[in-house]
């Protein structure tokens, strides 16, 4: 006689069942269960690109109108496109793409350490809190619920000898993690992109693989009416199934290799060349990810060689990080956000997708590139948000938010009023988001 026990082991040594390696949502799964919508949503999925280390406003997308420091702002900026937004010229081909983008100048309240910035710029949470991805899978639910629906992008292309580092979130997985939400709403963390999704293969045949989860179902059965109240044991099954359902989808939605077969496409991402190898190639798996419903797709940035020598993040304090860092770590990432908008467009998608720029706090002050909370810029292109225009503005030395300031919370809850839903009615168990936390109407159309 099969006992549970002996069931469990034997459903243990199937590598494609227990593929997840954490709960994965799934519409109708009961530790993922979407709420209703409180509104039309405006968007079904975000991409966002994440700069690790904090990128300067004053290099990148808010010229400073006074400079106390010559040494540390040798980059100049250009009126682009028919709005003339005005941006640095280490990102030409974004500049080509201004009328796209909406330029957030005045944000505010980031944490100027880097692990704990980390953390509060996708919880807005100083201790354990969910991320931004999971209260929109909370909210949502899976656009498919054969794939995971919150994906952190990470890991080297194939024949990149440029990028120094993977990318990382800073923070770590509590940054991305699903806080107090039901765990099966956390990011799973891709770091091969030669074999994103390890041991999906199945052990057995589809059909005892079948035949076991449902024998898993029916010991499970009793447990879970004697207690409808603990939802762990109905998550854990629902993890065994959605693994089941990925053997078929997840090998498809995560190849690439049609894709990078086409010349417009390798060009438009930057695929050929070394220093925009990983980031296009990651970005072109995002697009493709949201196309199989995916709602959110983190892409953090990698180290890179410096000028200078060295490695460098966007952690660029001195003269010396700036004029070797900030080329090559914007080189990195413009040509392939400037073709991943590009494609978005093309395919109809952009309206229904938002991409987001930025990192988990500002930079500037006196003498050297500070750490700084109190100014940092994001931009956002996609759904409602206006392209072409500037929201916010800081004061003259570009170091303090001072005119529409936008708190890290009134950003999670702008985004979230996108995917249709209310901050202040967002609840798992009785606690939510900050009710205090105000939507920026001009951005959500």
């Amino acid at each position: 006689m099969t006992n549970r026990r002996h069931f469990l082991h034997r459903l243990g040594i199937l590598s494609g069942i227990t593929a997840t390696g954490t709960f994965w949502t799934n519409e109708d799964g009961l530790a993922a269960t979407p709420q209703m919508l409180h509104h039309p949503a405006k968007i079904k999925s975000v991409i966002f690109y994440y700069c690790n280390g904090g990128p300067a406003q004053s290099h990148t997308f808010d010229p400073p109108r006074r400079v106390l420091d010559e040494s540390l702002h040798p980059y100049s900026f250009k009126k682009c496109g028919q709005s003339g937004l005005e941006i640095s010229e280490v990102f030409p081909h974004l500049q080509q793409s201004a009328d796209d983008l909406c330029l957030i100048r005045s944000g505010y309240g980031a944490k100027a350490t880097h692990n704990e910035g980390g953390r509060y710029i996708f919880t807005g949470s100083n201790s354990l809190g969910a991320s931004l991805g999971a209260w929109m899978l909370h909210g949502m639910g899976s656009g498919n619920p054969s794939l995971p629906g919150f994906v952190v992008l990470t890991g080297r292309a194939p024949g990149d000898k440029w990028a120094l580092s993977d990318g990382s979130v800073l923070g770590g997985a509590r940054s991305y993690g699903a806080g107090g939400l039901p765990p099966s709403l956390q990011a799973q963390l891709v770091r091969d992109l030669d074999k994103p999704i390890a041991n999906l293969d199945g052990f057995s045949s589809d059909g005892n693989q079948r035949r076991f989860l449902d024998q898993l179902s029916a010991f499970n059965a009793g447990f879970t009416e004697r207690h409808p109240h603990v939802p762990d044991l109905v998550a854990r099954n629902e993890s065994f199934e959605t693994a089941y359902r990925m053997q078929s989808a997840a090998p498809e939605a995560f190849d690439l290799s049609a894709e990078i077969s086409k010349t417009a496409i390798r060009k438009r991402y930057g695929i050929d060349p070394q220093p925009t190898r990983s980031t296009g190639t990651k970005l072109l798996l995002a697009r493709r990810l949201v196309e199989w419903g995916v709602r959110f797709v983190l892409v953090p940035s990698m180290k890179v060689p410096s000028l200078e020598g060295g490695a460098v993040s966007w952690d660029t304090h001195t003269p010396t990080n700036v004029r070797g860092g900030i080329p090559n770590l914007a080189r990195a990432c413009d040509q392939p956000l400037a073709g991943l908008i590009a494609d978005l467009k093309e395919r109809d998608l952009l309206k229904t997708t938002l991409v987001v720029w930025g990192g988990e706090m500002g930079r500037g002050g006196r003498g050297n590139m500070n750490h700084n909370g109190n100014a940092f810029t994001w931009w956002m292109a996609g759904g409602p948000v206006p392209g072409g225009t500037v929201y916010g503005a800081t004061d003259e030395l570009g170091t303090t938010a001072v005119e529409k300031p936008l708190h890290v919370r009134d950003l999670h809850a702008t985004i979230l009023w996108m995917c249709g839903l209310d901050h202040t009615k967002l609840k798992f168990n009785g606690t939510g988001l900050d009710d205090a936390c105000k939507v920026a109407k001009e951005l959500v159309g």
